[in-house]
């Protein structure tokens, strides 16, 4: 990974020496619901859902890295909380294969949201394919996000406009800082500017359909 400090000999020894301590989730979770936000993490394995349940999660999120992992599909439908499913490099079919494992087990597909994805840092504009988060949809029947891994913020506001209810995008406070995620999050002023970009979509396709004049143009 070329974004690993010089002498980082493996993702996990990355990984580790950025491991957050029982005491720092309870922390961030305190800091969180002091701004009124939801605080959120995902687990890659069985023991990480545990934790993750025994600290109070009301969502969950799966890695799309654990999408064809059953057992962990099958722990997190049991919760029978609901679900951000990310889909990466995965094909339709291991998307629909997942979907059966968790609604199988009992979980809504009501409670269940899948994120388009493409795995590469940053994604190329002509890789984003942003079509397939719709073929998700209808052929999937379930509510779609979209988890963009883009430079800019353009792309995750293209989304909210072709029907994505949940956006995931990487955050940082300086795109300068060591380590792999760095390079292609977003810093706070950018943020701010998607998230009202965001907002303003949501204004714009809230209007029922019908062609009319709006009451702006009344005065005209």
């Amino acid at each position: 990974m070329k974004n690993l400090n010089d002498g980082d000999d493996s993702q996990y020894a990355m990984l580790k020496k950025l491991e957050l301590s029982h005491d720092d989730h309870l922390e961030l979770i305190k800091y969180c619901k002091s701004k009124n936000v939801r605080f959120f993490s995902t687990a890659f394995d069985l023991d990480g859902l545990d934790y993750l349940l025994q600290l109070g999660f009301d969502h969950f999120k799966i890695p799309s890295g654990e999408i064809t992992n059953y057992p962990y599909l099958k722990k997190v439908a049991s919760f029978r909380k609901p679900v951000i499913l990310s889909t990466g490099m995965a094909n339709l079919k291991e998307i629909e294969d997942a979907l059966e494992v968790l609604t199988s087990e009992g979980l809504s597909k009501n409670d269940i949201t899948v994120l388009h994805c493409n795995t590469e840092y940053p994604t190329p504009m002509q890789d984003v394919n942003l079509l397939a988060m719709r073929t998700i949809e209808t052929t999937c029947g379930v509510q779609i996000g979209y988890s963009d891994h883009t430079l800019g913020i353009e792309v995750p506001i293209a989304a909210v406009a072709l029907g994505a209810r949940v956006i995931e995008k990487h955050f940082t406070l300086d795109r300068t800082l060591p380590g792999p995620d760095h390079k292609a999050s977003l810093e706070p002023d950018e943020l701010k500017a998607m998230v009202e970009g965001i907002r303003n979509i949501e204004l714009a396709m809230s209007g029922d359909g019908s062609k009319r004049p709006s009451a702006s143009e009344s005065k005209i």
